[in-house]
């Protein structure tokens, strides 16, 4: 598999210009020559390879007749993107701090979020004290600040504006893991069903007598767009990684859909998870 640490406003921006272009209908050839920029430049672009300057986004939506929303938009984009770090290693302390930046401008431009989780309750899900007890048996340096960072990712589902449409499909042994003292666990449970009471939330469960399934081989993170391509975030004990080559996360696309079709109904995972709440209060 090919990982990348992609600019996310960049990638975003590249998707909004080739979307215009084609709904004018002009070839990529064509826009370059009435740029007069070469069309490896145009196919950069497009990709997220490189930012075009506000100039040259100017210059492109006035040749394909965008609307000023539009252009005003990718305008936003094109100076965020200008501001965005260079991709760096994905190994290490530093490259963590870098895809982890990565992956929140990732989040915040996302329009629905599927998050696989095999072993644990994910992060976006995770309330204070669960959060606190796996950061502090990985690693305590700095643990408060990580917690409090965890925490505040879930402001993209909780959010009154355009909150994204966030799917977890979490084994069902994760539920019965033991994090934290008995207390801690209760807590995440509730907090799992007040999360998953919102509209834009969607909490299955996948039950032990589904068998194996494609989640069993690990967690990941696929990220939707209403006009880029799909990325998948995969990540593990010191790093992580970003995937973005069409076959790459067409794989794990079919994964999510595989695991949707035996997971249970948010109906159903809410009832078994009140159960779960209710046996273990009469422990």
């Amino acid at each position: 598999m090919n990982g990348t640490t992609p600019r996310p406003r960049a990638y975003v921006l590249g998707a909004e210009m080739r979307d215009a272009r084609q709904k004018s209908g002009l070839a990529l050839r064509r826009l370059a020559a009435i740029l007069d920029v070469s069309h490896s430049v145009l196919v950069r672009w497009e990709r997220g390879d490189r930012v075009p300057s506000a100039e040259s986004v100017s210059a492109v939506c006035a040749v394909l007749g965008s609307s000023a929303t539009a252009r005003n938009r990718m305008l936003k984009l094109a100076r965020e993107a200008a501001a965005e770090p260079p991709p760096s290693t994905p190994i290490g302390v530093p490259g963590q701090s870098d895809q982890l930046a990565t992956l929140l401008e990732f989040e915040r431009t996302a329009t629905r979020i599927t998050d696989v989780a095999t072993n644990v309750v994910p992060g976006l899900l995770q309330a204070p004290e669960y959060a606190r007890a796996i950061i502090h048996a990985g690693e305590a340096e700095n643990a408060d600040k990580r917690v409090a960072l965890r925490l505040g990712r879930r402001e993209i589902i909780t959010r009154r504006r355009s909150p994204v449409h966030y799917r977890a499909l979490i084994l069902e042994t994760a539920l019965h893991q033991p994090i934290g003292d008995p207390g801690t666990l209760l807590e995440q449970l509730r907090l799992l069903l007040e999360l998953g009471a919102q509209d834009t939330v969607e909490i299955r469960v996948i039950p032990n007598s589904a068998g194996w399934t494609p989640a069993h081989s690990g967690d990941f993170f696929l990220l939707e767009f209403s006009k880029a391509a799909p990325v998948v975030h995969l990540e593990h004990h010191r790093g992580s990684v970003f995937l973005q080559s069409e076959s790459d996360v067409a794989a794990f696309v079919r994964a999510r859909d595989e695991v949707e079709r035996v997971a249970m109904s948010c109906a159903d995972s809410a009832e078994l998870i009140t159960g779960i709440i209710a046996r273990a209060r009469a422990a």
